[in-house]
């Protein structure tokens, strides 16, 4: 069976560009320029991986998301969302609804043929869309006035999974400084505890990360998710 994609976008010069890519990753690709068009076919069919444009008039990507995240099909399909919102609250807005990757304008041929060789590996075992990757590494983080220490125990782009000797409430706001590599520069975030587990783990979801941050910390764990 062949593998699809479908791109929902309302510049017919994006959708040509993300077609051409599918293509050359050895995917079909389906392309709609009028949103309405969408919910009809993400009903009726199932692709391998989703392209919607962030700002669209309705359904826009945000509300397609979240209508493919309670679909018969395409429940469980990576979900890219096109943006070109460089606000922080674009991607938690964007990840609540179900999103799996950003993809920001101008596009990147580089940035999206990892993209879709990503979503290639994750459809055929169905994995999480969180996509969480084991990692170690040291954090510091700010509970209030108090500076502390944990190490994390797997990441995600929308969360992370953290092992620290001083546990903050649920709905505890967290400033954090994150770095998983010596060649990495550090990233600065903002994030909320969601879940408290074993008494010394928090699972904390990511609120605010900058444009730049946020796609070194895509590029930085797209080669870690596992392809086969």
């Amino acid at each position: 069976m062949h593998r699809r994609g479908l791109i929902v976008d309302d510049e017919p010069l994006v959708c040509e560009l993300i077609g051409k890519v599918l293509n050359s990753a050895g995917m079909e690709a389906l392309a709609v320029t009028r949103s309405t068009e969408a919910p009809g076919i993400l009903e009726g069919a199932k692709f391998d991986v989703v392209f919607l444009d962030l700002h669209m008039a309705f359904p826009d990507g945000i509300e397609l998301a979240r209508q493919m995240r309670s679909s018969r099909y395409n429940r469980t399909t990576p979900i890219v969302l096109i943006s070109d919102d460089q606000r922080p609250s674009a991607l938690s807005v964007g990840f609540a609804a179900g999103a799996s990757f950003f993809l920001y304008k101008p596009i990147d041929k580089d940035r999206l043929l990892k993209l879709v060789r990503a979503t290639q590996g994750s459809v055929e075992h169905e994995q999480r869309r969180t996509r969480r990757v084991s990692i170690q590494s040291k954090v510091r983080f700010l509970f209030g006035k108090e500076e502390l220490e944990g190490e994390t125990i797997n990441v995600s782009m929308s969360g992370l999974l953290l092992l620290a000797t001083r546990i903050a409430p649920v709905g505890a706001s967290l400033r954090m400084n994150l770095q998983f590599s010596q060649q990495m520069r550090p990233l600065l975030a903002a994030g909320s505890v969601v879940r408290i587990q074993r008494g010394n783990q928090m699972g904390i979801q990511l609120d605010q990360l900058t444009l730049s941050d946020s796609e070194r910390l895509q590029e930085f764990l797209l080669p870690l998710i596992p392809m086969d």
